[in-house]
């Protein structure tokens, strides 16, 4: 009972002044791809196997080799709920990219023999499964040319950093700050720096984001219900890779890459809330005409975009502000581009 009501207090913490939980509109896909990289481990997978199953999510689970031994039941059970298996190499050095072929097919054969041998009567399950590569660090090109392997290569849009190693010095990893901060790399402005981290977030991304978290760090399973459930409520499905679009042999993911500007559906809306004061605009440019101003947490609707603009129904009007001037909880891909 003490430590139901710890979570609960946990989460609501986390949550602080979230957007009250309203659903975009339904009728546009925003599937999401969650991966947790490095494990399995004793320590922590269990329990994020247990969040995800609260909230009917499938994810992929990125296996690093050396991990395989005596986690035998853990893949199991990853497979047997749906989840998807990555081959993540043996272990990380000498197989980042730019290291020789040689190394890397030796790598994933060594790998995928002993998640073989680990799966016992899941093995069907797996062999059923679409083959995936996930390179340690991230990859910078397809894997190599190898007889009788073929597979996806990914990489991901949206770095969670919960291992907290892009963590500004201002981040206390001991205290919630942290925790904090790993929710507002998937969810707001990006906190951690880097190349890999930038203020794109899966909102951003919108359909067919893919997310990295990992499963050897305590924070991954405090975040995971409050990520899911905001994701949840902006009307996101979790799915398991690979997504339908993407083809073997290829790597469909270049890091750093932003958000693909696509035409999004007519009607789409999704809420959202002035994160300062800010002045609404006739068109989607600075030398257009103010409209209004309007204070700090003003709620209103996105209804359109433009590069670096949002469109918004505010009261009667229509007008348009910045969009780093605006928090937005849904897939801002699926509004329609002006």
């Amino acid at each position: 009972m003490i430590r139901k009501l710890l979570s609960t207090v946990l989460l609501i913490a986390l949550m602080g002044a979230s957007l009250t939980h309203v659903s975009a509109q339904s009728s546009a896909p925003f599937r999401v791809y969650l991966a947790f990289e490095d494990g399995p481990t004793d320590a922590y997978t269990p329990h994020i196997l247990d969040v995800l199953a609260q909230y009917n999510a499938r994810a992929s689970f990125v296996i690093a080799g050396s991990q395989i031994a005596g986690h035998e039941a853990l893949l199991q059970r990853e497979l047997r709920e749906g989840h998807t298996l990555i081959n993540h190499l043996w272990e990380e050095p000498g197989v980042y990219a730019g290291a020789p072929a040689d190394a890397v097919i030796a790598s994933y054969q060594r790998t995928e023999e002993a998640l073989r041998d680990a799966l016992g009567d899941m093995l069907p399950l797996y062999d059923a499964q679409t083959k995936i590569f996930w390179q340690p660090g991230g990859a910078a090109q397809p894997f190599p040319a190898a007889d009788g392997i073929n597979v996806i290569t990914y990489n991901w849009n949206v770095n969670s950093d919960d291992c907290g190693w892009a963590m500004p010095d201002s981040v206390d990893l001991d205290t919630l700050d942290f925790d904090h901060a790993v929710i507002q790399n998937v969810l707001g402005q990006s906190v951690s720096v880097g190349s890999f981290h930038n203020p794109n977030n899966a909102y951003d991304y919108g359909d067919g984001v893919i997310i990295i978290f990992h499963d050897l760090n305590r924070v991954t399973g405090r975040v995971l219900p409050t990520i899911l459930s905001e994701l949840q409520a902006a009307g996101a499905t979790f799915e398991s890779l690979p997504r339908p679009w993407d083809a073997a042999g290829t790597m469909p993911v270049a890091l750093g890459q932003g958000p693909i500007l696509g035409m999004g559906y007519e009607g789409y809306t999704i809420p959202g809330r002035i994160l300062q004061e800010s002045r609404l605009r006739a068109g989607a440019s600075l030398d257009a005409e103010i409209l209004t101003v309007v204070p700090a947490d003003t709620p209103l609707v996105a209804i359109g975009r433009a590069p670096g603009w949002i469109q918004v129904s505010y009261g009667d009007q229509t007008a348009w502000i910045a969009r780093s001037l605006i928090e937005l909880r849904g897939a801002i891909p699926n509004l329609p581009l002006h």
